[in-house]
């Protein structure tokens, strides 16, 4: 009873309280209003120092953060992240713009979608302009190989090369010298040829699990094209040398069981551009005043002679195992001829044209052909199918299908999609 009637909750403390000019309490027993008037006042000067010193602090974080990740803030790298992570673009037509500056009309490459190498990045763009793929890369002087879904990229005349698939590249590997060519194959074997000391050149060949399965160092000749085999075997590789001011070119058959090579072609005064398998026996070889075919097993080289016109244009088709070759009748790059090559040496057809042909391009029974901004399509008879406007600048073509094909531009892709 006592504490009810006079302790702390009883009516005449409730009213003393009341009275009290210390209502409210701080922790330390002081009333707020004294403790307030305690306590410093902190000066606009010195406020805005400390708000200087955080900001020089978060520029500098910035600074060291954005030199460790410099490649990811390059212009290229900045505007794909606005165009594909902010905007949301999706590129579901042609025409596509280009990366980059500059694409080379060898690396701009197509199996039913578009592949290409510009000065800074490697992408690949499906048959409806969607982007399938994007990498950067640092390397001066880029050269596209492709074989299947598997890419191979390499530093023509510096160090270092990458490999990967046309949806993304791993990351780069360094060379001791400097490259002189690369392949790779449908199974993701590849090779890469370089300088060496003591030597011309030295090839190295890995497997798809990147282990190192065979070298070969050549003391007389530069090696400047190379092409695998299917299976990862063996490889044709061609070269050059001088001799008292004049060109020899040379191809070797190197059989990776062996530790020299199995066979030497000499070419005569003729250097390869591009060399591929039509399959484990036969290899075609395009050279500057000749081309090749070869029968490993009989050892037997076929040369179709170019009878001193000038090449201009040529492709490979690996699937049809033919070739063809556009070669200037004037010498000037005008009035080209047509030449489609069966995989035994054979030319089938000659089909003599008026054009100034710069790109040439071979799928199934179609080639199509590029004079200036007019892409025309024949068939492998020499039958002219029809002709389309390939655009201002057009550079380069690739068939897609028989009746439509990929242009190349100064700085964008574009796409035909009938001729008539």
């Amino acid at each position: 009873m006592k504490k009810f009637f006079g302790g702390r909750y009883s009516v005449r403390n409730v009213e003393k309280r009341k009275n009290s000019k210390r209502s409210v309490m701080s922790y330390e027993d002081v009333p707020l209003d004294e403790y307030n008037d305690d306590q410093p006042e902190i000066s606009k000067e010195a406020v805005k120092r400390i708000l200087i010193v955080v900001g020089v602090i978060v520029l500098l974080g910035f600074i060291v953060f954005a030199v460790a990740n410099r490649d990811a803030f390059s212009p290229e790298k900045f505007t794909h992240w606005v165009k594909y992570d902010v905007v949301g673009a999706s590129d579901t037509e042609f025409p596509v713009s280009i990366i980059g500056s500059n694409v080379n009309s060898g690396n701009f490459k197509s199996d039913g979608d578009v592949m290409y190498v510009s000065d800074t990045s490697f992408v690949s763009v499906g048959s409806n302009g969607n982007e399938i793929g994007y990498s950067q890369h640092g390397f001066a002087k880029p050269i596209l190989c492709t074989e299947g879904n598997n890419v191979l990229i390499y530093n023509l005349g510096g160090n270092g090369f990458v490999t990967g698939t046309k949806e993304k590249l791993n990351k780069p590997k360094d060379t001791d010298y400097y490259v002189l060519t690369a392949d790779i194959n449908d199974k993701g074997y590849y090779c890469v040829v370089t300088q060496a000391d003591g030597y011309l050149s030295k090839i190295f060949v890995y497997n798809n699990n990147k282990e190192k399965i065979y070298t070969y160092s050549f003391s007389d000749y530069y090696i400047n094209a190379v092409a695998l085999n299917s299976n990862g075997t063996g490889c044709v590789a061609c070269g050059v040398t001088g001799d008292n001011g004049s060109l020899l070119g040379i191809a070797y058959v190197l059989d990776f069981s062996q530790e020299k090579p199995t066979a030497t072609y000499s070419l005569d005064e003729n250097s390869v551009y591009s060399v591929e398998y039509f399959n484990s026996n036969t290899v075609c070889m395009v050279g500057s005043k000749s081309s090749y075919t070869l029968d490993i097993r009989g050892g037997n080289l076929k040369q179709i002679d170019y009878s001193n016109m000038q090449l201009t244009a040529f492709d490979i088709n690996t699937d049809t195992n033919s070739f063809v070759l556009s070669l200037s009748r004037s010498g000037d790059g005008r009035t080209c001829s047509i030449e489609y090559i069966n995989g035994a040496g054979e030319i089938v057809n000659v089909n003599d044209t008026n054009l100034t042909i710069k790109s040439i391009d071979l799928y199934k029974n179609r080639i199509a052909a590029l004079d200036s901004d007019t892409c025309y399509v024949y068939d492998t008879d020499g039958r002219k199918i029809g002709k389309a406007n390939a655009g201002n600048g057009s550079k380069a073509v690739r068939l897609g299908n028989t009746n439509e094909a990929y242009i190349l531009g100064i700085n964008e892709l574009r796409r035909i999609v009938q001729f008539k």
